[in-house]
């Protein structure tokens, strides 16, 4: 009876015990509809930017061409002369350009022999690790050759105790066929003999006899000076620079090598963010070896290129840069991702009058500096990074000070790499050479070597040691002095098929 009434007692409760066990039944069977936020895994990600794909052909010496120094309007005596039994003259009635030249002819039938010389040094300034190109019109007025060299050009360069480190000669010529000539040299102020080049003497060397008449003569006209400040040609030693401002595969093509290196290894076209200028030249080929013949284009659409050609310019770059910015590339890194920064183009150490450094963008002539560039990336929270900046002076602009290689600016999360010091960095503008690849000497083998699952910092120090075919061979870590500073710790684990994984 006790049972009874106790179990009458407890009904309701063991009712609602079961109805409430049917109500979760139901609800965790259909709990697969009702939309679950999981955690956000790590992702890697990347921003490249090729802001030019024209090369610097020169900068010619505007104070100094077209002045009477260089045409000979009139005798200015800047030109100092050794003269050996010949008269030399300035003379208004023969010239090749408006109005005048210096004449030399033999005295008594005795040899030619003159050297004219112009002290660059003044008062010119003389600029570190560029080249130099002296072009000269010549006209030897005789129906023979000059029986010996003949004329010639060169660029002298000496240290500061007038002490000759050496002197870059042009090929001579003894007859011209009664036309002006045209005879040039280039040579580069790098220092490379370890004496400090201070000096520069431009040459016009005159040297035989002729074997006609009294009026046989030879005359020098127009001395163009260019300063050869980034261009990397097939050649660099040859004396023949292409045109100015010439577009060219160079620049492009290294931002295509790092894109289909990263699309290789498993990054997506979402996570990468292309920014590309490749304005007329649309047909962009990397290596000769290729299997392709047109990295930009490989599928019939322009490879995921999310900003190109005008729209590459340092406010857009600052833009997708702006952590603050919701629209930007950089609000989409996450505190568990990673990010790959390449950057290649024009760098320079003299835009601004406080030497900060700055990147440029061809598309609108705009640039973004040093301090620009670090105020914005050492917002971004991700948990590595790594930045490559391919550019002149490149040290500079990862530098925050003008110790460059001592004190970088402090990124904890980061591994900064530079193509140079506070120099120029050199690039082949097109694989019409004889390494076969169009790009940057350094960051080319650097990728290559990545590419080959290499560590940080083995591929860093095989691009530091190539040497480049071009008639003076150097390693890279003497030509431009490339610099890595790792605050993260793993340049020696640091790959594409390691844990973390590049």
């Amino acid at each position: 009876m006790n049972l009874k009434k106790k179990l009458v007692k407890y009904l309701p409760l063991v009712v609602f015990i079961i109805l409430l066990g049917l109500l979760l039944s139901a609800w965790i069977l259909y709990l697969p509809n009702i939309p679950v936020r999981e955690p956000k895994l790590a992702q890697r990600k990347a921003l490249i930017v090729c802001s030019a794909n024209d090369f610097h052909g020169s900068e010619s010496e505007d104070e100094f061409n077209g002045s009477p120094d260089a045409t000979f309007i009139f005798d200015t005596n800047n030109w100092t002369r050794d003269v050996v039994n010949c008269w030399v003259d300035y003379t208004s009635t023969f010239f090749n350009v408006t109005p005048g030249a210096i004449q030399i002819r033999p005295i008594g039938g005795f040899p030619l022999s003159v050297n004219l010389t112009f002290s660059w040094d003044h008062p010119y300034t003389l600029q570190e690790y560029s080249f130099y190109n002296i072009s000269v019109s010549v006209y030897i007025n005789s129906t023979t050759p000059v029986n010996g060299e003949g004329a010639k050009v060169g660029l002298q360069w000496l240290d500061s105790g007038n002490t000759v480190i050496r002197t870059d000669w042009s090929d001579n010529i003894n007859a011209t066929l009664k036309k002006w000539t045209s005879l040039n040299v280039m040579g580069v102020c790098n220092n490379e003999t370890g004496n400090e080049i201070s000096k520069l003497k431009l040459i016009l060397s005159t040297e035989g006899q002729f074997a006609a008449g009294p009026d046989d003569s030879l005359y020098f006209d127009d001395v163009v000076i260019d300063r050869w400040i980034s261009v990397n040609l097939t050649n660099p030693t040859d004396p023949n620079p292409p045109p100015s401002r010439i577009n060219s595969d160079g620049f492009p093509a290294q931002a295509l090598q790092v894109y289909w290196i990263l699309k290789n290894h498993g990054y997506s076209d979402e996570n990468i963010f292309l920014m590309l200028y490749h304005t007329g030249d649309d047909s962009i080929d990397i290596d000769a070896t290729d299997i392709y013949t047109n990295d930009l284009n490989r599928s019939g659409v322009v490879a995921g290129v999310d900003v190109e050609n005008d729209d590459v310019n340092a406010c857009r770059f600052k833009k997708e840069l702006d952590l603050s910015n919701p629209e930007s590339f950089a609000s989409t890194i996450g505190t568990k991702d990673q990010l790959i920064v390449f950057m290649t183009d024009h760098g320079s150490n003299a835009v601004l009058k406080d030497k900060n450094a700055t990147f440029h963008f061809e598309a609108d002539n705009s640039y973004i500096n040093e301090t620009e560039f670090y105020d914005l990336v050492k917002e971004i929270p991700c948990e590595r990074m790594l930045i490559c900046l391919d550019c002149c002076f490149s040290g500079n602009f990862l530098n925050e000070n003008k110790n460059i290689g001592q004190s970088w600016y402090y990124l904890p999360n980061c591994i900064l790499i530079s193509a140079a010091s506070n120099v120029l960095s050199w690039y082949w503008i097109n694989n019409k050479n004889p390494d076969g690849f169009a790009g940057s000497w350094f960051f080319h083998q650097f990728w290559k070597q990545l590419d080959q699952n290499n560590t940080i910092i083995s591929a860093y120090n095989f691009a530091l040691g190539f040497i480049p075919s071009i008639n003076f061979p150097r390693p890279i870590a003497i030509i431009q002095n490339p610099l890595m500073r790792d605050f993260l710790g793993i340049n020696n684990t640091w790959t594409f098929d390691t844990d973390p994984q590049l």
